[in-house]
């Protein structure tokens, strides 16, 4: 029927889809009055939602189509071959049969006992006549006559052939290949029975062509039967049965005369086409069976299949685009309220409410809604109150940072003269000072200074780092050097606690690119713990050792008392001691760890610590590779 344009009807269904698709795409790219840069938020929506439900179905399609030649070959494997293999046991039980009654009536016959129901039964399997042949080729004894007085079988020419393969199969029933006697195919059934002797049956192949004309599908997909040496016996084409043709250079039928098992595709001459063929052989008689079909049946086959996906596919992406559109919509506009209240908000209007979402919008959004304009009045109360708690926190650290610089200067002074005289008095610079009791005093005058001296310094170390203050000074070290150095500073502090102080140092140490003061007071803060918090008879392990992968491994082990690993991060804070009664007995800021770790920080370092209760720690500082010279 012909279309007339400009109908009312069609032309307002024209206009009204051209008006839909117009708004989508005007809306898809943010066109329109006050449009902004970027995608809307209901074109994100819409966009979002027509991949979670198109895309489902594009793949399922995509997946459907790649797959359905590949099924449909599949099939060949799970039904062409299967019915080959049937055909061919079948094939197999017939030969048996065969074999078998004929050599049932052949000794019956020369037992001189000939069984009328045994030539009823070799009529059955496809035999026109059974004779016994002397040695000048003459019939001495037939066992079936051929029907309505036909001469008998095989013909005197045929006869010195079968002599032969019947002399072969030194007195076994043997089964020739295709033979044509008198402008007919038969298959022979031979058996040597001694004095220049044998039996002969003629065997015509009408069974196996009934059991191939039953196998049939698809258009033009058949069966195919040939013998041991290719020769057709069974095929839709008449002409290639009646002229037994040989089809041995066909590539399929070679492998079924190689006894081969499988699916091949060739190209058939009778047929013109391109086919897939499950094949295999006849067991004992070398029959070659096969079910082809023409290739472009099962391409049709999946091409079907492939349309039916396209289609699916189209009208599963326009109802997901239609109902994407209409959902991005719904949701848009409440998030677009809240979006454009956010954004006075963050211009500095704090007084800022949602306005009343629309009846429909889901709970959700309505919930975002109220939360919205709870969050701006607490925002709005909450200014004042950050920017005074800010100032304070701001002039609090600041004071903090600067009475820390103070007090280290105002302390530093007084005990070095402290540590000074006393040194004078301990080694008695100027004579004896009398009592021993003088000097046990000046020892304890000593010890005190410096660790107060040691306290301030750590307390100067760390008001630096945080102000920012201290900066490495980088420079080649030698780690061994320092390394020795550290345990010679430290050995008169764990001989004293009775703890073993023992070192693990790589003897082919590189050259490190760092700050060496810094090094040194790293190692010598790790073995301070180390020791502190080991009890005597206890041991300190440190070990360095440097890898091309890793860097510079520096490493410091005891068997002390441990800690909770739970409380590490208490321990690894300016000032932050592990508030446990055992604890409290030993000395310290808490400055150590920080401070080695600041250090480490500012190599590009990494601090590790493996430690437990009673079980001692383990600290492993790294230094990558790069700081190597």
């Amino acid at each position: 029927m012909s279309r007339v344009h400009g109908s009312g009807d069609g032309a307002a269904a024209d206009n009204q889809f051209g008006v839909f698709i117009g708004t989508i795409f005007n809306n898809l790219l943010g066109r329109g009055a006050g449009a902004a840069t970027g995608l809307r938020l209901q074109s994100i929506l819409f966009i979002g939602f027509v991949l979670i439900s198109a895309l489902p179905v594009v793949l399922l399609s995509a997946w459907d189509q790649h797959t359905a030649l590949r099924d449909e070959y599949r099939s060949v494997n799970e039904k062409h071959l299967i019915i080959a293999e049937n055909l061919s046991g079948a094939f197999e039980r017939y030969v048996n049969d065969v074999k078998e009654g004929f050599l049932f009536a052949v000794v019956n016959a020369e037992n001189g006992v000939p069984s009328p129901a045994s030539s009823r039964f070799l009529r059955s399997l496809s035999f026109c006549d059974v004779n016994i042949i002397d040695g000048s080729n003459t019939v001495v004894q037939s066992l079936i006559t051929p029907p309505d007085g036909e001469a008998p079988y095989p013909s005197a020419e045929v006869i010195a052939r079968l002599r032969t393969v019947a002399a072969e199969a030194n007195g076994k029933v043997t089964i020739s290949n295709v033979i044509r006697d008198r402008n007919k195919p038969f298959f022979f059934v031979v058996k040597d029975l001694g004095g220049s002797r044998f039996a002969v049956g003629s065997l015509t192949t009408n069974y196996i062509r009934k059991m191939q004309r039953q196998i049939g599908f698809g258009k033009r997909g058949h069966s195919m039967v040939v013998d041991a040496n290719g020769v057709v016996v069974a095929h839709p084409n008449q002409a290639w049965e009646q002229t037994s043709k040989n089809a041995s250079k066909l590539s399929v039928v070679g492998a079924m005369m190689r006894g081969e098992t499988g699916v091949s595709e060739f190209y058939s001459p009778p047929m013109k086409a391109n086919m897939i063929a499950g094949h295999t052989a006849v067991p004992g008689v070398g029959w070659g069976v096969m079910v082809p079909q023409p290739v472009e049946e099962l391409e049709h086959h999946a091409n079907y299949v492939k349309r039916t996906g396209i289609l699916i596919t189209l009208a599963g992406m326009m109802l997901a685009i239609v109902f994407s559109w209409w959902l991005s919509r719904f949701l848009a506009k409440p998030i677009i309220s809240v979006g454009e209240a956010a954004a006075s908000v963050a211009s500095g209007e704090l007084r800022t409410q949602v306005a009343e979402l629309p009846l429909g919008s889901p709970r959700e959004l309505h919930g975002l809604s109220t939360a919205f304009n709870g969050m701006v009045r607490q925002l709005h109360e909450r200014e004042e109150r950050l920017r005074i708690v800010k100032d304070e926190a701001v002039a609090a650290n600041r004071a903090k940072t600067d009475f820390l610089a103070n007090m280290s200067h105002e302390l530093r002074t007084p005990l070095n003269a402290i540590i000074g005289f006393s040194e004078m008095i301990k080694v008695e610079t100027f004579g004896p000072i009398g009592a021993a009791k003088y000097a046990e005093y000046v020892d304890d005058i000593h010890k005190s200074g410096s660790h107060l001296l040691n306290v301030i310094n750590d307390v100067l170390d760390m008001s630096k780092i945080e102000s920012g203050r201290i900066e490495p000074s980088f420079d080649q070290i030698d780690m061994a050097k320092i390394a020795e150095t550290c345990i010679s500073f430290s050995s008169d502090r764990a001989n004293k606690g009775e703890v073993a102080l023992e070192s693990s140092i790589c003897s082919d140490l590189p050259e490190l690119f760092a700050d060496g003061r810094m090094m040194k007071q790293i190692i010598l803060n790790l073995l301070s713990n180390a020791i502190k918090f080991t009890p005597a008879q206890g041991t300190v392990e440190l070990s360095i050792s440097c890898e091309a992968q890793q860097g510079c491994v520096i490493q410091v082990r005891d068997n002390g008392i441990g800690m909770d690993p739970s409380k590490l991060n208490i321990v690894m804070r300016p000032f932050g001691q592990i508030d446990a009664r055992l604890d409290r007995s030993y000395e310290g800021t808490g400055l150590g760890l920080p401070l080695v770790k600041s250090m480490v920080d500012m190599h590009a370092g990494s601090l590790d610590i493996d430690t437990a209760l009673g079980r001692g720690t383990t600290v492993t500082i790294t230094i990558p590779p790069a700081h190597f010279c």
